[in-house]
């Protein structure tokens, strides 16, 4: 398994933690950056994880931000990505089970050190639920992405932009 991994500055200490934890592991990481606790920008990294993940040239993508919220945010701009931002075991089960979350997104002032191994261990063990169900939604998601792709703001007006003239 090959995990792509990513953070900026206030995720940077934990990112670390969670490569030493999985190459103890044998686990292979692409550790996409940032290499140090100065002041980056972190969609930059969420997009370098999740265009990894979504290019197949890594199984699944980590990503860690003070809360996880804006890299999650940033990562599902990719096509094909499904990042979850997560603080419990239950939600990183669920994530996996249930959405076939391929980005983990955390948040390393929500939770603690111990906590995000625990969340990176459920998440990494638990399997897609290839129910009927749980496929068919999947599968409604990434039609939303073909629907949207190669129009402007996802297909939709930009947010306080003036109506379009005709």
């Amino acid at each position: 398994m090959k995990i792509a991994l990513g953070a900026d500055h206030a995720g940077f200490e934990l990112k670390e933690k969670i490569k030493q934890k999985l190459a103890a592991e044998d686990i292979t990481v692409d550790d996409r950056g940032t290499n140090s606790t100065a002041s980056v920008d972190y969609p930059d990294y969420a997009r370098a994880v999740a265009e990894e993940v979504a290019a197949n040239k890594a199984d699944l993508g980590i990503l860690v931000c003070s809360t996880g919220i804006g890299m999650s945010i940033a990562a599902n701009k990719v096509p094909g990505i499904r990042a979850a931002k997560v603080d419990t075991e239950f939600e990183a089960e669920r994530s996996r089970e249930h959405n076939d979350a391929n980005v983990l997104a955390l948040g390393a002032d929500t939770v603690s050190s111990d906590e995000a191994m625990k969340i990176v261990d459920t998440w990494l063990k638990t399997p897609f639920s290839n129910g009927e169900r749980h496929e068919r939604r999947v599968q409604k998601i990434a039609a939303i992405e073909r629907e949207d792709e190669g129009k402007p703001f996802g297909g939709r007006e930009r947010r306080g932009s003036p109506p379009a003239r005709s």
